[in-house]
This record gives structure tokens, sequence and C-alpha cells, in this order.
């Protein structure tokens, strides 16, 4: 039984269970759009933030990736104890609301303090996408399902 009291393994219908892949693949999309869209607004914000290309690259990649890939094992864990749903709910709401500071960033420290919160918010997805997926699809359609979910980073 997975965190719904679906049993997937029971021959239930596997129509919920795409549906949750669906809805994490486009969360994927989203995430993976979110963490390129600074790549397009280079010009733009070292003109209005007066940045040099050290702080811009710094912007670009360590804020974000620093914390994304450090927090992916203990949010890994907590997938594992805590209502995946919510996690993955609460790891949207915090990359979107972090984004949306970004653009409201005046120097930047702050664009970067909000660029380390964007990868925070979304190091919360994988963990508990694929602990999602693992629950919801016996072993011979779980790669297949794991396979969609990441088409979202070339969808995105």
């Amino acid at each position: 039984m997975n965190e719904s009291g679906v049993d997937a393994k029971a021959g239930s219908s596997m129509a919920y269970p795409w549906l949750v892949v669906a809805i994490l693949m486009v969360a994927y999309v989203f995430s993976f759009v979110d963490r390129q869209i600074l790549n397009l607004l280079v010009g733009p914000i070292r003109r209005d933030l007066g940045i040099s290309d050290t702080q811009m690259s710094l912007l670009m990649g360590f804020s974000f990736a620093i914390f994304y890939t450090i927090l992916g094992i203990p949010l890994g864990r907590l997938a594992d104890r805590w209502n995946r749903r919510w996690l993955v709910a609460a790891g949207v709401m915090v990359w979107s609301l972090m984004t949306a500071l970004c653009g409201l960033a005046r120097g930047y420290w702050q664009l970067f303090l909000f660029r380390v919160g964007v990868g925070v918010g979304e190091a919360t997805l994988s963990p508990a996408a694929y602990s999602m997926i693992a629950d919801y699809f016996p072993k011979e359609k779980r790669a297949t399902a794991i396979s969609v979910y990441s088409m979202g980073i070339y969808l995105g």
C-alpha cells in the first residue's frame, strides 16, 4: 500500500499512477524551465544590477547547484518518512516564491540568496517523485514510469 491507500501491485487500475507521473513530469518541466530562465536574462540582469561575469556565473551555477545537490540526500530521507505529496507541494511553493523574489532583487546578494532558495525548493521534487513512482508501479513498469517523469527535463 502506498500513502494514498492504493495497492498498485494488486492489479488495480493504473490510471491514477499514470496521472501522478504526468503531474510530476509537468512539475519537472517547470522546474527545469525555472532553473534555466536566468540564462536568457544574462544581459538585462548584468546591466540592471551592475554585476560582473563572475558574479553572474555564480548565480547561474553555484548558488543553485550547491544546495540542490547537497539537500538531495536529506530530502530523499525525508521523502521516505514524510508525506511526499506535501513535500512536493512545499518544494513547488518554495521555488515559486523564490523565483518571484528573484524578480524583485535589488542587488547581487539578494539575487544570490533567492537563487539558493530556488535550489532548495527544487531539490524536493525528484527524491519524492522517485519514491512515489516506486510505490505506485510494480518493478516491471517502474523504469517506464521513471522515464516518462524524466522526460520533463527534455521537454523543459
